[in-house]
């Protein structure tokens, strides 16, 4: 291997793959400076706005950062030491990552995971069959205030989170699982695993979901849509000696920190079994609101 690690860039059709790039090139940091983005493979969605129409200018800027540009996933991922699966429409990730497993290179899969519950646990299942060491996350769980909040030994045991988050569907994708996971993956930063049921209320402005976890606890997520009202993320976490109210930015430094050190250890720092317990959230929110709100279990099969 070569001074720095090479990283495959598997979908340009968001601004992930720019600001991925552009953090790694970051000299001073010892992080970053570890690993570069080095090719990459446009791919895109047809039927996918937000793919179709912006491949082509983010592969354009990936060609102005001196990334060379591949024919195909498999001749991106021959030439790199670790791949990040970055296409933005997650319907097309069991497909394409089945084309890169035979490489057995440690692969980072951008959320979501999938389009929907039942292909994220396929997709998972054949990951770790192959012996590919993956994970996937949302920037969210790695953001501050969580890790000070989690690492503080005077806050006593967290008894509950309200988080709100920007909620948008894509084509395509069960309701939740695009843009939802984004606040989910914050509530499961702070609540763990766990989750027993799950009810839904819906309304014009936004959904809430209500999630009961062992030991009696309560986890909340209010899904904020663009237009109708003013959005952003932000927690509430009920802890036995305090309550901490935040903000929660939305950067991708923590991110990718955790993807290079991931590549460097093949540790991953969120285990496939919650990712998919996250999915299954979803799945029986989903399930509650078709049920006009009554209580569903949280079924990770």
């Amino acid at each position: 291997m070569s001074s720095k690690l090479s990283i495959a860039f598997i979908g340009l059709d968001s601004s992930h793959c720019t600001a991925f790039t552009d953090l790694l090139q970051a000299e001073n940091d010892p992080i970053f400076a570890y690993a570069a983005v080095t090719v990459g493979w446009p791919g895109g969605s047809p039927d996918f706005p937000m793919s179709r129409d912006r491949v082509e200018g983010f592969t354009s800027e990936m060609r102005d950062r001196r990334v060379r540009i591949a024919e195909s996933p498999e001749d991106a991922a021959s030439s790199a030491d670790a791949i990040i699966l970055g296409c933005v429409d997650g319907r097309q990730h069991l497909e394409i990552a089945r084309r890169l497993m035979p490489f057995q290179k440690p692969m980072f899969v951008d959320k979501p995971l999938a389009h929907d519950f039942a292909t994220a646990r396929q997709l998972a299942k054949e990951l770790d069959a192959a012996g590919v060491p993956w994970f996937s996350s949302s920037a969210l769980r790695f953001q501050e205030p969580l890790p000070t909040l989690l690492s503080d030994p005077d806050r006593g045991a967290i008894l509950g989170c309200d988080v709100h988050g920007i909620w948008r569907h894509g084509p395509g994708h069960s309701d939740l699982a695009w843009y939802g996971i984004h606040g989910i993956e914050a509530l499961f930063t702070v609540m763990g695993p766990g989750c027993q049921r799950v009810q839904r209320v819906s309304a014009e402005n936004g959904d809430v979901v209500i999630g009961q976890w062992t030991g009696g606890r309560i986890g909340t997520w209010r899904g904020l849509k663009f237009d109708h009202q003013a959005t952003g993320y932000g927690l509430t976490v009920f802890c036995r000696h305090a309550i901490h109210q935040s903000p929660v930015p939305a950067d991708y430094d923590g991110l990718v920190r955790e993807i290079v050190r991931f590549f460097q250890t093949l540790k991953p720092p969120v285990s496939s079994s919650e990712t998919l317990e996250i999915f299954a959230f979803m799945d029986a929110a989903e399930r509650s609101r078709d049920l006009g709100g009554q209580v569903v279990p949280v079924e990770i099969g």
